[in-house]
């Protein structure tokens, strides 16, 4: 597998709730037979510090795993150390594409559903 589809949930004046509504049907579409793999866009926030975005969305996978509704989700900044605890604990982490193994991208969330 070459790649993944990527979903930007943080384009121009998109807000914390708007990029929770869009990961939930993301999610949603996944569930119904849409793409099982994917990898959401959350930016990594300005000035060194982690984005509310990519925070909120932290959270809500967290929330979806423990409801069952994900398998897994893998903060990009994990992605490129395939030695980590989170990396390996990851369902199907031999199926995330090598292009994100190469650098870690601490702007994406990698999700399994």
């Amino acid at each position: 597998m070459n790649s993944i589809p990527e979903y930007d949930l943080h384009g121009r004046g998109m807000l914390v709730d708007d990029a929770l509504a869009r990961l939930e049907r993301l999610i949603s579409s996944a569930r119904s037979g849409g793409p099982k793999l994917f990898a959401v866009v959350t930016g990594y926030g300005s000035s060194g510090g982690t984005s509310k975005i990519k925070s909120a969305v932290l959270t809500a996978c967290r929330r979806y795993k423990k409801q069952n509704h994900i398998r897994g989700f893998l903060d990009g900044e994990k992605a490129g150390d395939m030695f980590s605890e989170e990396f390996l604990s990851f369902p199907d982490a031999a199926s995330i594409p090598v292009m994100y193994h190469r650098m870690a991208n601490p702007g994406i969330v990698i999700i399994r559903v």
